[in-house]
């Protein structure tokens, strides 16, 4: 939906921007599977918002010693599993818990399309918000007449924009701030 040169750009940022943009859409997510454990008392969201912080901590203090894969495994073992529930919002849940465990990722394996598949996951995460409200599935046309994709698409716009900057913990941290939206998740969704 973005168009080739916004993914070119992705695909092209340093492995730490990569670290810091799927991180800052797990930020964003948050508030989704805060409200799936709210809503049906599975997963955990003492662990989702510790292995954020764990994460945060961990790209802007230097020297920061982290057993990154025992908290992957955390993050992987409180994933829902969708085609067992009953509720929807395990879908956004688990979307926000493969961005987390892809930003965990992007750090142990290094694989370099982390950005990119995180950028999907979110954008697929609105849509099939959007679809499951009215019921169809939309055309790009109709999807990008909705107000949420409009949203999320200017988010990781400005989101791209923010870790194309020179690494610094403070940038690091305006991106924290930025990506957490006031506690408004990409679908709409508000802790408060």
């Amino acid at each position: 939906m973005f168009g080739d040169k916004f993914y070119k750009k992705l695909q092209k940022l340093m492995p730490w921007q990569q670290t810091v943009y799927a991180l800052a859409l797990s930020e964003r997510m948050y508030p989704n599977y805060c409200l799936y454990v709210e809503s049906t008392g599975r997963g955990d969201a003492k662990l989702f918002r510790q292995a954020l912080d764990t994460m945060w901590q961990y790209l802007t203090e230097r020297g920061m010693h982290v057993d990154l894969s025992a908290i992957l495994e955390k993050i992987e073992s409180s994933m829902p599993e969708p085609q067992k529930e009953e509720c929807y919002g395990a879908w956004p849940a688990l979307d926000a818990c493969v961005a987390l465990a892809t930003a965990y990722n992007s750090v142990v394996f290094r694989l370099g399309d982390e950005a990119y598949d995180v950028c999907q996951t979110s954008l697929g995460s609105v849509i099939g918000f959007i679809e499951m409200q009215q019921g169809k599935e939309l055309t790009d046309e109709e999807l990008y007449a909705e107000s949420l994709i409009e949203e999320e698409m200017a988010f990781q716009v400005e989101l791209l924009t923010a870790v194309s900057q020179p690494r610094d913990a403070s940038v690091i941290l305006k991106i924290k701030e930025l990506a957490t939206q006031n506690g408004v998740s990409n679908l709409g969704i508000s802790l408060e």
